[in-house]
């Protein structure tokens, strides 16, 4: 199976770091010292905890997709990161805790199956088999937040 895990959009990302808001809702946003290990959600690595600074904003993970929103917090790196545009599933979220969940046309949850580290592909591959999936949502299985998306790829 194809595939490829997309990032929240680049225009997101640079927009909160620029006006300090959720370019969607225009909450505000918050830069700190990371407290946890993240994910970017543009570049798809974790926080440098203690270290790195990271933007906490709020997102809607289906704007675009489907009419059902379902906005949450997400973070980012405060300073300019580059955009996961990689092949393959991202090392540095394979030991994270995690959740898969395949969405239909229309937005509904289709099937949602926690993760294991050593069977990623083969999970992503048997969620598409089923051809009412359109995309699937990675999210965070301690937190519940939303990290990326993962698309077939033509």
């Amino acid at each position: 199976m194809s595939y490829k895990v997309v990032g929240i959009p680049e225009d997101i990302s640079i927009k909160a770091r620029k006006t300090m808001r959720s370019p969607q809702y225009g909450h505000p946003a918050f830069s700190e010292i990371a407290t946890g290990y993240g994910p970017c959600r543009a570049c798809l690595r974790t926080f440098d905890e203690g270290q790195e600074e990271r933007l906490s904003f709020t997102y809607n993970a289906f704007e675009g997709l489907s009419d059902l929103p379902l906005p949450g917090p997400i973070f980012i790196h405060t300073d300019d990161c580059d955009p996961f545009r990689h092949s393959g599933f991202p090392e540095k979220l394979r030991d994270l805790p995690m959740l898969f969940e395949g969405f239909g046309e229309s937005g509904e949850l289709v099937v949602r199956e926690k993760v294991q580290e050593y069977q990623i592909e083969y999970d992503i591959s048997n969620i598409f088999t089923n051809t009412a999936i359109k995309y699937i949502n990675l999210r965070n299985s301690e937190a519940g937040c939303f990290i990326a998306r993962i698309d077939r790829k033509d």
